[in-house]
């Protein structure tokens, strides 16, 4: 019997200004969880309390000073406002979705579990990239370290990809010439949901940046197999019942579902 599909998201257009609300608070919200997670050390006593050991740094740089945070800790802080931006910018000017209530707690509280899970690791001695940089001091000694570099590099181009491609598609689907047509279009002729393979390579990025090789490709992994086998499914269905040969046109010419090269 086959795997029934499941959308996380409502396909219905309408106004949603309570779940839309409640979305934007608790990604707000979110920036200052993590901020606090570093500067209170409430992330270092969990990690002591579970019986790990968190990454020690001499007082003038510990990532406990507040307002002035170790250079890493500012940028593991700066990646968890950056997703919050993007994603605030999205759900205000771009999502014509509804978005009840419910939905609206669920998806942030599922955006703040990454991102505690990393901002945590990050701490963690056993995971931290910046584990093997006892005194970073600056942006340079920082993407000194490939693993960080290519957790930045990762991070800025799937975010970027994903704003880009989404507001891309949103300027398509205003024009009036353009009612009844599906996009394919701009990055979304690189891969039919190109949207979905960026949000990937951001999150891997982000999990990169704080968690090491393992908890990247982790995180890598779990993304890339739900879009896979679930999200990409989900959206050839709605896509195809909507638009029909149109859209199936797209998918003829455009090679990829999620990540150019790869996928």
């Amino acid at each position: 019997m086959p795997k029934e599909l499941h959308d996380n998201v409502s396909r219905v257009k309408a106004p949603s200004p309570i779940g839309k609300g409640i979305f934007v608070g608790l990604r707000i919200a979110d920036v200052f969880w993590q901020y606090n997670l570093i500067s209170q050390g409430w992330g270092v006593n969990l990690i002591q309390k579970l019986g790990g050991t968190a990454i020690q740094y001499p007082p003038a740089l510990s990532p406990l000073t507040l307002g002035q945070l170790q250079p890493y800790y500012g940028l593991v802080s700066l990646l968890s406002l950056g997703s919050t931006i993007k994603q605030v910018v999205h759900i205000t000017f771009v999502s014509e979705q509804q978005l009840d209530p419910g939905s609206g707690i669920l998806i942030a509280v599922f955006n703040t579990v990454f991102n505690s899970l990393n901002t945590v690791l990050s701490l963690w001695a056993l995971s931290s990239p910046a584990a093997s940089l006892p005194q970073p001091t600056t942006l340079r000694e920082l993407v000194s370290s490939p693993l960080i570099a290519t957790g930045i590099a990762a991070y800025a181009i799937g975010l970027t990809a994903e704003a880009v491609s989404e507001f891309q598609r949103k300027s398509f689907k205003k024009d009036p010439a353009n009612k009844g047509k599906p996009y394919g279009g701009g990055l979304f002729s690189l891969a039919t949901n190109i949207n979905y393979g960026a949000y990937t390579l951001w999150r891997a990025g982000y999990a990169l940046t704080c968690g090491g090789i393992l908890w990247g490709a982790t995180t890598f992994g779990f993304f890339f197999y739900d879009f896979a086998s679930r999200g990409v499914p989900v959206m050839d269905r709605y896509l195809t019942k909507n638009y029909g040969d149109k859209y199936l046109e797209i998918k003829n010419r455009v090679k990829y579902s999620l990540l150019p090269g790869i996928y």
